[in-house]
């Protein structure tokens, strides 16, 4: 009698303590910081999820609740989960969804390094936030030194400043390449490993590239058969002038040409 009293009373916590983690879940992400201490205080888990692996300072972040983001991270929340469909860092798609205040707290009272915060803060365009990430310590030099260069590229002058005061170095200039070797590259290329082509074209000097339905790129010389564009990773080796392998993110695409120029 007693055991089934105390399996009944321990089903009911359990199902009392799910109701708190969804209330939680859902005031933390409309911003309910009164109601979100009031639950914690109440039992609520502060690291409740959803069938998604969203934390309560995740959904707060996502939905650019400053007071509740600074009071969960207050708590000690973790700012370095990632859930099941993003699979990415809170701090990238907050950048992306430009919730800076919120950006600024996950930097500050965050535990991310700054080799792992500097590529998506830079990428922001925002100075404020790359200061912010600089003042935690200084990245690693080819971190530092690859976004010192992306930022040259992309005319992030404040962002560029800040950088090389924090020790970036000069990237190296790029190759010259004759241009009758650019011109024997122009083509549109196909891979049998992903249905995309890619146009191959000279303009002014320099080797471009456009991806379908994407924008034109110039990616930088590295030497007559090989190119780089650091911003995203991106590595073209030419085995002739008929074909090239892509290399991105630990794939290769090996690409022929289909068409000439």
């Amino acid at each position: 009698m007693y055991r089934l009293m105390f399996v009944i009373l321990g089903a009911g916590l359990v199902l009392l303590a799910g109701d708190l983690n969804d209330e939680l879940l859902t005031a933390a992400r409309k911003g309910d910081l009164a109601s979100v201490k009031a639950l914690l205080q109440q039992g609520a888990m502060l690291e409740a999820k959803t069938p998604y692996g969203q934390t309560p300072l995740y959904l707060a972040a996502m939905s650019g609740r400053e007071e509740v983001v600074a009071f969960l991270l207050d708590k000690g929340a973790n700012a370095a989960v990632r859930d099941t469909f993003y699979k990415a860092p809170i701090l990238g798609l907050v950048l992306e969804r430009k919730h800076y205040g919120v950006a600024k707290l996950l930097i500050t009272r965050g535990k991310g390094k700054p080799d792992e915060e500097l590529p998506d803060v830079a990428g922001s365009g925002n100075a404020e936030l790359v200061e912010a990430v600089l003042a935690k310590g200084k990245p690693s030099q080819p971190v530092l030194d690859l976004r010192y260069e992306v930022a040259l590229a992309q005319k992030q002058t404040a962002i560029a400043e800040l950088l090389k005061k924090a020790g970036a170095r000069e990237p190296a200039p790029a190759a010259v390449v004759e241009p009758e070797i650019l011109a024997s590259y122009a083509g549109t290329y196909k891979t049998d490993q992903v249905p995309l082509e890619i146009k191959v074209f000279v303009r002014d000097g320099k080797l471009y590239m456009q991806a379908t339905g994407q924008s034109e790129f110039a990616p930088k010389p590295k030497s007559p058969t090989s190119f780089e564009l650091n911003q995203y990773q991106l590595q073209i080796e030419f085995d002739s002038s008929a074909s090239f392998t892509l290399k991105q993110a630990g794939r290769e695409f090996k690409f022929k040409k289909v068409v000439g120029p």
